[in-house]
């Protein structure tokens, strides 16, 4: 029976200190009166820069890939990799580099001054890296 006892006592004692805590938790300072948080001036700045030129031509990439860009003559961007044509669209960047999209296929071409690569955003991997115009 004490030991029923004590482990009832253990009980309370555990609620009315949880309620202890729950209780000091709340705040009586209604939200009108708080003061609002400082904020810090936008050090990184992350507006789009402007895009570099979309370099065109034959690049060579590793593991003897090869990827064609070229302009159409409507104004469009055409990628062909393995032998297909894709259709690309500009997208912009906060980094300056050239990113062009085919949301269809999923391709996604980067090109920054060292090196381009071509990636499938689908399958989250790169198809072709250390592209470069010879």
């Amino acid at each position: 029976m004490t030991a029923f006892n004590v482990m009832n006592s253990y009980r309370i004692a555990s609620a009315l200190t949880l309620t202890a805590l729950l209780a000091a938790c709340g705040s009586s300072v209604p939200l009108a009166d708080t003061k609002p948080e400082a904020t810090l001036p936008n050090v990184l700045n992350l507006a789009p820069t402007p895009t570099a030129s979309l370099v065109t031509g034959n690049f060579y990439c590793e593991l003897s890939n090869r990827v064609d860009v070229a302009n159409t003559a409507n104004g469009e961007v055409k990628l062909t990799w393995k032998g297909r044509s894709y259709p690309m669209t500009t997208v912009s960047t906060t980094t300056g580099a050239v990113r062009l999209e085919d949301k269809a296929s999923g391709l996604v071409w980067i090109q920054i001054p060292a090196k381009s690569m071509l990636l499938n955003s689908r399958q989250g991997q790169q198809l072709a890296n250390e592209c470069k115009v010879r």
